[in-house]
């Protein structure tokens, strides 16, 4: 299984290549450098980045894996704000097709004009880290999420709502080239 399958499927694809511009979310604002988050008129504005990863997310540990975590979590939230999934894919190995694909159909509804509303989630390790062969490592998480609602440049939208009370996705980790890459995650219930 991939990461955000549950939450949206992104089977939409749209029509025609809609090269309009929407100006609603950079004029009049005069507001200085606050953050403001994404809604029906415009993206998230003036976003910030996060302090991430800490100290130590290399280390071949448990601690590693949960630094690691942490900051690929504050970074995918950056990216579903922003369209730029850069910071978030250094934390994937490069096989991790699923969460790749969600990235990419993300940055490029960014690209042609669209953008998210909400789609914060947050993965709350459950316990630490274990291993059978001391090379794959397994994290357990509890999913926590709203909405998420992708808005075309022409205003069409498609909101995908939480619709449990609880969603526990373990993630697969492997220590290579020095430091921790996800390999992929499945959902557990």
């Amino acid at each position: 299984g991939t990461l955000l399958t549950a939450c949206a499927p992104h089977d939409t694809t749209p029509t025609g290549g809609a090269a309009t511009t929407n100006s609603s979310s950079s004029t009049g604002n005069s507001a200085g450098s606050g953050y403001r988050k994404a809604d029906e008129r415009g993206p998230a504005q003036n976003v910030p980045k996060p302090n991430a990863p800490e100290n130590g997310y290399r280390a071949k540990t448990p601690d590693g894996i949960l630094k690691t975590m942490d900051a690929w979590n504050q970074w995918i939230n950056y990216g579903v704000q922003t369209g730029d999934y850069s910071k978030a894919r250094e934390f994937l190995s490069s096989s991790n097709d699923g969460e790749l694909k969600i990235y990419k159909e993300i940055e490029a509804l960014y690209q042609r004009g669209g953008w998210v509303i909400d789609g914060i989630e947050h993965f709350e390790p459950e316990g630490i880290p274990r291993s059978d062969d001391r090379q794959t490592y397994y994290l357990k998480t509890s999913h926590e999420w709203d909405k998420h609602t992708e808005v075309e440049p022409d205003g069409r939208q498609e909101t995908w709502s939480s619709d449990k009370e609880e969603e526990i996705y373990t993630f697969a980790l492997e220590h290579r080239d020095g430091r921790w890459q996800i390999l992929y995650s499945r959902i557990e219930a």
